[in-house]
Formats: C-alpha cells, sequence, structure tokens
C-alpha cells in the first residue's frame, strides 16, 4: 500500500528521491524539496533537520526578497530572526547569503539604537531607507537565495547522504511532525 502525505508526496516518491541522494549521481533539486516537505508530515523526519530548516528559509524570506531584498526582510523581522535564518543557510552551505545576513543583522542592531525606536516609529520608511543605504543594499553582489540555496542543498545531501533516512527501511507514518513554530520571532 503507497500513502502519500498533505503534500502529496507518495511514499514511493520518498524511496525514489532516498534512493537519489544515495546514489553516484546524486539527486534533483525536487527530490530534496519533496523529502523536506515530507518531512513535516511525517511521525519522524526521513531528511536532516538543516535541510528541512533551509527549505523552511527560503520560503521563510521570499515575500520580503522578492519585494526589497535581504535588508528588507531584516528589517521587517528583526536581528535574531535574521541570524536563524543565516545559520539555517550556513548549516547547508550556503554561505554568501548567510554571511550578508549576519552583517545585515548587525547593522540593523546599530542602527535601532544609535537612531532609537521613537524615531523610527515616526518615520519608518525615511528610516528604512537610513539603513538600506548604511547596509550597502538592496542589490548585494552574491547570488540570489534561490540559485544559492538549490546548488548548497543539492551538494549538502551528497555530502550527508546518511543523515537520511534509510531508502530501503520502513518509513516514518503520517502524521504531522510539528505542532508549533520554533524558530524565533
Amino acid at each position: 500500500m503507497t500513502t502519500t502525505d498533505d503534500f502529496g508526496v507518495s511514499d514511493e516518491d520518498i524511496r525514489r528521491a532516498l534512493r537519489a541522494v544515495r546514489s553516484d549521481e546524486g539527486p534533483e533539486l525536487t527530490q530534496v524539496l519533496r523529502l523536506a516537505a515530507a518531512s513535516s508530515q511525517r511521525s519522524l523526519p526521513v531528511a536532516p533537520q538543516s535541510v528541512i530548516d533551509a527549505v523552511e528559509c527560503v520560503y521563510l524570506t521570499d515575500r520580503d526578497v522578492a519585494n526589497g531584498g535581504l535588508d528588507q526582510f531584516v528589517w521587517n523581522h528583526g536581528a535574531e530572526q535574521a541570524r536563524w535564518v543565516a545559520a539555517s543557510f550556513r548549516a547547508v552551505g550556503a554561505l554568501e547569503n548567510a554571511d550578508v545576513l549576519d552583517q545585515l543583522a548587525g547593522e540593523f542592531e546599530s542602527y535601532r539604537r544609535e537612531v532609537g525606536e521613537e524615531a523610527i516609529r515616526v518615520d519608518p520608511v525615511d528610516h528604512f531607507l537610513a539603513f538600506r543605504r548604511r547596509g550597502g543594499g538592496p542589490f548585494f553582489p552574491i547570488p540570489g537565495i534561490r540559485a544559492e540555496e538549490g546548488e548548497s542543498l543539492i551538494e549538502h545531501a551528497i555530502a550527508h547522504a546518511e543523515e537520511f533516512a534509510d531508502p530501503e527501511g520502513p518509513l516514518p507514518t503520517i502524521e504531522p511532525r510539528y505542532d508549533g513554530d520554533d524558530r524565533p520571532q
């Protein structure tokens, strides 16, 4: 019997992706993404937590990056969240975006201390633009998150194949693994 989770990932899709991770050719990005998605719907993950977190962080940053850039993400979500995303990216080897996020987090904290919360509340747009100029944004000389993360996820999966579930072993049952959001707020 083949089961399918809420993301439409069947047991056979999972096994195929796990076999690809352990193959000489390595997985395709879609297979790594399937394993990350399936992990959130299973009693135990089929992908390492580093992969699950990194994929989640790509989606977490998407809207802000599309609307303004990495500095927009840091401004909207704060230094702690930016550092959590940077650490998640760094864990799978997406170092360039991780470094920029860490730098922006430090710049964000300095800017807020120097200017003060009250001044920012009075004119948040002008202050965001000042923060942006100070941080060198929005066009950073790094690869886009999706490009760097995609390549890094594949390389990470190949280098850490043993951290993924055994493709020939029993698969975890379908039941939500997460009951809340454990990332910094």
